[in-house]
């Protein structure tokens, strides 16, 4: 029997007894189980996604903190496009309109993260830092994890009406204060990352991380909002994008 493009798969209605038609609709269902995708391959078409064009984006950090403190920081993000396979994203965090942190984030197709910290190459363990006061560190904005050699695709799941692939992303020789394991819920049609589970050595996870709001413009998806969890302190960080 020839098989049919699952993607578009529709069900088999017909006349035939049940006995047969049972038969059809389990044979149906055997074809529409598409295989996981390898897993480097995810984490590598989701670290090449690059940038169509320069923009920037104004934004706001609030860290609400559990004795419900709020804390407000204006955030400036500058994408540039350095060539057909290099990009670089700068972040600027502004209080009281003094520039209290400039990160810049130089990616290059095939190769390593460069961190640079107030226009010098970062350190490890500067990566791995707060973000103006919040639960983001500049590593979880140059995805950091997507690099280790150890990604698996450990199955799909519906996560926010979403179809996605679950990932898991291990780090075979972390270091003190870095992750251990990071499991990333992959949207299927965007490539985006919705959801994500952060983990030291502990069985629970440390952050959380959620995109909390999706607004389609001109047949694309953008993220108008996104939040980091901390378990331990249960602050809540969350980064709202100034959109037009």
């Amino acid at each position: 029997m020839k098989r049919t493009n699952v993607r578009r798969f529709s069900p088999i209605c017909s006349a035939l007894t049940v006995a047969l038609l049972s038969a059809l609709l389990l044979l149906d269902g055997l074809q529409a189980v598409e295989p996981l995708p390898d897993g480097n391959q995810l984490a590598k078409t989701i670290r090449n996604l690059i940038p169509e064009e320069n923009v920037e984006i104004r934004a706001t950090m609030e860290v609400i903190e559990r004795e419900n403190k709020r804390l407000e920081t204006e955030v400036v993000i500058q994408v540039e496009k350095l060539g057909l396979a290099q990009w670089q994203t700068t972040y600027k965090a502004k209080r009281d309109e003094d520039v209290s942190e400039h990160w810049r984030i130089r990616r290059e197709i095939g190769q390593l993260n460069r961190y640079e910290h107030k226009g010098h190459l970062a350190k490890r363990t500067e990566i791995l830092s707060s973000m103006a006061g919040s639960s983001f560190y500049i590593a979880d904005f140059g995805m950091e994890f997507l690099h280790w050699p150890s990604q698996t695709v450990l199955k799909t799941q519906r996560r926010k009406s979403r179809l996605c692939h679950v990932l898991e992303s291990r780090n075979p020789k972390p270091a003190k204060g870095e992750y251990h394991r990071v499991v990333s819920w992959v949207d299927k049609e965007t490539g985006g990352i919705l959801l994500a589970d952060i983990y030291t050595a502990e069985a629970k996870p440390i952050k959380r991380f959620a995109v909390k709001g999706l607004t389609k413009k001109d047949g694309r998806w953008q993220v108008d909002e996104m939040e980091m969890r901390d378990t331990k302190t249960r602050a809540r960080s969350r980064l709202y994008f100034h959109l037009k």
